[in-house]
């Protein structure tokens, strides 16, 4: 595997090529599948789709459809022969469209010279991973946190460090975090919102997250998938304080019920982003012309739609709350995203067998807990994507069986 690295200090665009990991004898190993961990959420998942009258609380994935503008673009691009490769980039009239959404809603001012239209918001972070670490150096990641983070950090032979999420809020612990760093340090994920507890810290925090980045010169990859699902007041991007040290990662999967077209983007210094379309021109050359009219339509029809998405869930989220509470079930109000955490430890089971079993037993389909990280081992997750007919059944059968009924 070559890896194209650079740092902040010196600042250069030279290509630095480095084999992932040797043996004895010069040989590349290659991560091994057993090597890499397998999803939890994934595990439900397969087995619900096997079965029939599942109720499926599961995925996070919007029941909405996409805007039919999108749909519309789409097709009338292939119609007009947009049909071809495009810059790695990006199509320009789609950066400069990202370029002026970025700053009205997540108050960072980027050029389209800083922005990487990718193919969802995986490879956005597989990159910000393989650009900004070498194999064997250190990326600090939070717990709980979204399954992803750790099989893109080990396939590319990184190390991830866990660093705790502190219930009930689920916030960043800055005193574990300084406990944690290592000369290996070199990288910092933040997720807000966060996936799977909502959780958006008060705008002190991150000030202090990012201080703590400078103090050790750390690269911030910052998930912001979520940024415009939210209840409350939004979450402050490190971008706004650190545009320099930070990669924002985003995705119109979430945002604009487009799970399936897989279309994300990655925005950061331009030294830094020129690298990363170095690997993107051998990864995935180009993204789909087409799908990039399909994106530039969500961006312009946005707004009424994700208004009316985000009123949804909220309905869904005070209903589930209120079935909860109504059991004197523990749960937390999410202040973003669309998920759901529920205390299950009254059951003494771990996440996954009680997972497991409320699938085999009563068809309803929860994302384990420990598919997230220890922190969360005594929770298991539901999404406030998911119908609302499936959640108030769900979540009352749910509610009765941990208040014993």
């Amino acid at each position: 595997m070559l890896l194209l690295a650079w740092r902040r200090k010196p600042y250069t665009s030279d290509v630095m090529v480095q084999p992932s990991a040797k043996g004895d004898n010069g040989t590349v190993h290659w991560a091994q599948s057993e090597d890499l961990p397998t999803s939890g959420i994934r595990e439900i998942l397969d087995l619900a789709l096997q079965m029939p009258d599942v109720i499926r609380l599961e995925t996070g994935e919007p029941d909405f459809p996409p805007d039919p503008a999108v749909i519309d673009a789409y097709c009338r691009a292939a119609h007009d022969g947009h049909n071809h490769y495009t810059s790695s980039w990006g199509i320009a009239p789609l950066r400069e469209a990202l370029a002026e959404k970025i700053q009205r809603v997540n108050h960072v001012v980027r050029s389209p010279q800083e922005i990487l239209v990718t193919p969802g918001g995986i490879p956005a972070l597989f990159v910000s991973f393989m650009g900004s670490l070498r194999p064997g150096e250190q990326v600090l990641v939070p717990n709980p946190g979204w399954p992803d983070y750790l099989g893109g950090v080990q396939a590319l032979h990184l190390e991830p460090v866990l660093y705790p999420l502190a219930a009930p809020d689920f916030w960043p612990d800055l005193s574990a975090l300084q406990n944690l760093v290592s000369p290996k340090t070199r990288a910092l994920v933040v997720n807000f919102p966060g996936n799977p507890a909502g959780s958006i810290p008060g705008p002190e925090l991150t000030e202090k997250l990012v201080a703590f980045a400078e103090q050790h010169d750390l690269w911030i990859i910052s998930d912001e998938v979520y940024d415009q699902i939210v209840y409350g007041r939004p979450p402050l991007s490190p971008a706004v304080l650190a545009p320099q040290r930070t990669l924002s990662v985003y995705s119109f999967s979430k945002t604009y019920a487009m799970t399936g077209w897989r279309l994300g983007y990655l925005a950061g210094p331009e030294r830094a982003m020129e690298s990363l379309n170095r690997i993107a021109m051998g990864l995935w050359s180009s993204v789909s012309e087409p799908l990039q009219y399909a994106g530039m339509a969500a961006l312009a029809a946005g707004g009424p739609g994700i208004q009316t998405r985000l009123g949804h869930y909220r309905e869904r989220r005070d209903l589930c709350l209120d079935i909860l509470r109504s059991r004197n079930i523990p749960v937390q109000a999410p202040a973003g995203a669309f998920y759901l955490l529920v205390d299950i430890s009254r059951t003494h089971a771990d996440s996954r067998t009680f997972a497991l079993n409320l699938l085999a037993q009563e068809h309803i389909a929860v994302a384990p807990g420990s598919a997230f990280g220890s922190a969360t081992e005594s929770y298991v997750r539901i999404s406030l994507a998911s119908s609302d007919n499936d959640l108030a059944q769900g979540v009352t059968r749910l509610s009765e069986i941990l208040a014993g009924g």
